[in-house]
């Protein structure tokens, strides 16, 4: 009995004994185990040496990418992400693709409350935007101070309501290959509209005789509809500066012909990350005033808010 108790002692002692050896002389070296004890040991919220700022195991987040994509696009952008405009709509993506925007602060004469839903195919992204807003506050403020190629003085301004439904087509050129986050060179949009609208009293308004709202008059004043064609141009010209053109048409019972176009480029460029500054002009070609050609310069501060874009999946990704 004795010699089986000393038996097993010993084969005890010669299992722990290499077990120990083992954890003694493992590969892993002084350095690695002291590098895994301090691993445990550091909390995860624990800031990266020399940037306090940023947690430990994140990278910085330097907001969206897809400038490119105007709101006259298809696009509606990145979910819960948007941007504030000063003369250009400002949006809002709700996710589900679908996109709200306003211009409402600013012009009385152009769609105040818009809601845009896209969809995204292999080579396109099409969308149809709705649209609700009223030029009777426009109108009686043209009235107050004598607009009279406007809004007659003589004459009483009902309350009109007006919508649009549109249809947009956009196609992208040229994704970046080195960053692949799926953005391209160049925009090509399309898009046809119709604007009408509705008195809710006796109108006795007659169409604008100015341009840029004579082209759109029939819908102002409740007089009918008027319809709208468009192409447009988005293009980078380096990651700091975008530029944009479009063209539009009109169609309708104007003051004079019934047809009327309209021309816009600008120069977007970046300020700082988010923040842009767009400069240009819009023409006017149509038989209103005493000039048929009439031009304008345009200016406009952008500020984009919201997370941006996955860059290993891109636009068409799943991960948008």
């Amino acid at each position: 009995m004795k010699k089986n108790l000393f038996l097993i002692t010993i084969i005890l002692l010669s299992v722990l004994s290499t077990t120990e050896a083992q954890g003694i002389f493992s590969r892993r070296s002084p350095t690695q185990k002291a590098a895994d004890k301090a691993r445990k040991q550091t909390p995860k919220n624990a800031p990266v040496p020399f940037n306090p700022e940023i947690p430990l195991g994140s990278r910085p987040d330097y907001g969206r990418i897809d400038f490119i994509w105007s709101s006259e696009t298809a696009y509606t952008g990145v979910k819960k992400s948007g941007n504030i405009s000063i003369t250009t709509p400002s949006r809002y993506n709700a996710g589900q693709n679908i996109e709200f925007s306003t211009m409402l602060p600013l012009n009385y004469f152009v769609p105040n409350f818009m809601l845009k839903k896209s969809y995204t195919t292999k080579k396109f992204v099409l969308a149809h935007r709705h649209a609700l807003y009223s030029a009777t506050p426009g109108l009686n403020w043209a009235q107050k101070n004598e607009y009279e190629n406007l809004v007659a003085t003589s004459v009483v301004v009902p309350f009109i309501l007006s919508m649009r439904n549109e249809f947009i087509a956009s196609y992208p050129i040229g994704a970046d290959p080195i960053c692949s986050n799926g953005q391209p060179h160049l925009v090509l949009t399309g898009g046809i509209a119709i604007d009408v609208g509705f008195p809710f009293e006796k109108n006795k308004l007659t169409p604008m005789n100015e341009h840029f709202f004579g082209s759109r008059s029939p819908s102002l004043i409740g007089k009918g509809a008027h319809l709208s064609t468009r192409l447009r141009v988005d293009g980078r010209i380096n990651n700091n500066m975008l530029i944009e053109g479009d063209i539009k048409f009109f169609f309708g019972k104007f003051f004079h012909k019934n047809f009327a176009m309209e021309q816009h480029t600008g120069l977007q460029i970046f300020l700082v990350r988010n923040t842009s500054l767009t400069v240009g002009y819009t023409a006017s070609y149509g038989h209103f005033g005493n000039n048929n050609f009439f031009i304008i310069p345009t200016i406009d501060l952008t500020h984009y808010f919201g997370t941006k874009l996955k860059r290993d999946v891109g636009l068409f990704g799943k991960g948008r």
